[in-house]
């Protein structure tokens, strides 16, 4: 059950990078203009979250880990501060703009739990 656990935290992982690098790279440039801060944003959250990625599949799995949910929490201020602070409330923003990266965060701490517990992956 562990080893089936693992497999998915690193098909969590490989999905959410395909879903940040799709939305950044496909669907940001129709939604914004060039330089915008959401483009810099959300090009900096595809190069922290390739970083992490690759830090994780090495054997700095608790750096991974720690800079995973300081992603996630850089999103949820980002939602917080940014866009609600903006607007009103948008609360379907917030399952595009916080959950993945919540969902990213919590696969990479399995992915360092089960290293340190030595389950086989």
């Amino acid at each position: 059950m562990k080893t089936i656990t693992a497999g998915m935290s690193m098909f969590l992982m490989i999905g959410y990078l395909l879903y940040r690098a799709f939305t950044t790279i496909v669907i940001l440039p129709f939604v914004t203009q060039g330089e915008s801060s959401s483009t810099l944003y959300f090009a900096g959250l595809l190069l922290t979250a390739t970083i992490i990625v690759g830090l994780s599949f090495m054997k700095h799995k608790r750096l991974a880990a720690f800079l995973a949910f300081g992603l996630a929490t850089a999103s949820l201020c980002y939602w917080w501060l940014i866009i609600c602070h903006s607007y009103d409330p948008i609360w379907p923003d917030f399952g595009w703009f916080v959950v993945p990266e919540i969902c990213f965060a919590l696969a990479v701490t399995y992915r360092w739990w089960a290293d340190h517990m030595k389950v086989p992956l």
